[in-house]
């Protein structure tokens, strides 16, 4: 035990005293800080946001004739422009965004500068003068307008009674879960397998096999390397409170009701659980393939395989986001290696049984004892091989 401390504790002190890991942190905190300001500059930078001024003031209207400019400037104002070369020059000049051509009550052109695949403006203007022609033809058909369109458009009363979990609400996180573990996973493992790989190329492991046990030191350096990783996310997580409660009143109201719809006890639990095992249990493999390399410049070959397997875990993860109920994500969630995904997705976005909870769980734990097993003998096969690179199949060979 006092080993292990002495190793953990070494290990622990380094990442901290790491300027890449302090700067990588600050900026990533940084960065998350001014993404949740984004509603706050939404609104200072919206039309209208801080002067009052109307959202459609930046669009003008040119009509064909006076009998249109009559029929239609008490909803579309008057016109300043006497015909379209003028609009043209308006816009190409950037005194307004764009124009409107009405050329009858069904026939008009839409004149812009600059395309934008996210304005509604032809939309709601298009909208607003097929309901006027509308209305125009119902007056001239003796019909009352009022009348059809109070027909037309009475709401249905509908109330929505969810028995088990309610997907929406657990989407935004489910998204931060997969992402944060995500960047966890790759960063330190690599980090992990790359500390390894390093001391066997210095020969810096020879001395610290004499003295310290194997086991200890993988085991020394998974608990340091995990907690750093947990502290950084935490820094994160930090970051990202503190600006949604400095920003929390230029939030839509929904965001939070989501929030605090998915954010039960029970839920954090298994995101929580599956979150620790599935990191250690990949930190240990990264950890065990960086002591089969000779050179610190092999490290991405030998841990590639178990980085495309947590490639294809994270693509699995985004299927089960659309659909968790899905035969192939029932079946991954008891899958390890895919499961430190899938089964807290599921359990978030819909309901899932205790038995089928508790089955992941004790596969994944089961899992994680025969891998960190495993790992250890290959850790402790690997570490003092300066030879051809260790063979995957050789090692099964010994283990067996």
């Amino acid at each position: 035990m006092k080993q292990f401390k002495t190793v953990f504790g070494f290990e622990l002190k380094n990442m901290l005293r790491s300027k890449t890991i302090i700067i990588s942190t600050a900026i990533l905190s940084i960065i998350i800080l001014l993404a949740t300001t984004i509603p706050t500059f939404m609104l200072w930078f919206s039309p209208g946001g801080d002067s009052g001024d109307e959202v459609n003031s930046g669009f003008e209207v040119l009509y064909d004739n006076e009998s249109l400019e009559e029929a239609l400037s008490g909803e579309f104002g008057k016109s300043d422009y006497t015909d379209i070369n003028s609009l043209r020059a308006a816009i190409q000049k950037g005194e307004i965004e764009a124009g409107f051509v009405i050329h009858d009550f069904y026939d008009y052109t839409y004149i812009t500068y600059d395309s934008s695949s996210s304005s509604m403006e032809q939309f709601n203007f298009e909208d607003k003068l097929r309901q006027l022609s509308q209305q125009r033809l119902f007056r001239q058909e003796g019909i009352d307008d009022a009348k059809v369109y109070e027909i037309l458009n009475r709401p249905l009363k509908a109330e929505s009674v969810t028995l088990g979990k309610d997907a929406a609400s657990g989407l935004i996180i489910g998204y931060a879960f997969i992402l944060v573990l995500y960047m966890l996973i790759v960063i330190y493992g690599t980090s992990v397998a790359t500390s390894v790989a390093r001391e066997k190329d210095s020969r810096t492991m020879e001395l610290l096999i004499t003295s310290t046990k194997p086991r200890t030191l993988i085991l020394g350096k998974v608990a340091a390397t995990g907690l750093m990783g947990i502290l950084q996310v935490a820094s994160i997580v930090l970051a990202t409170l503190v600006g949604v409660f400095v920003n929390k009143a230029n939030y839509p109201p929904i965001v939070f009701e989501l929030i605090k719809d998915s954010m039960t006890l029970d839920t954090m639990m298994v995101y929580l659980l599956f979150s620790v095992l599935g990191y250690v249990l990949y930190l240990f493999i990264y950890a065990s393939l960086g002591s089969l390399v000779t050179k610190v410049e092999d490290v991405n070959s030998a841990v590639a395989p178990i980085t495309m397997l947590f490639v294809i875990a994270y693509l699995v993860a985004s299927f089960a986001m659309q659909f968790p109920d899905n035969g192939i994500i029932k079946v991954t969630s008891f899958i390890p290696f895919l499961s430190i995904f899938t089964m807290p997705i599921r359990y978030g976005l819909t309901s899932v049984s205790l038995i089928s909870l508790l089955s992941s769980s004790l596969i994944m734990i089961l899992t994680l004892v025969l891998f960190a097993e495993l790992s250890i003998y290959i850790y402790r096969f690997g570490s003092l091989n300066y030879g051809n690179r260790v063979k995957i199949r050789d090692i099964f060979k010994s283990f067996k």
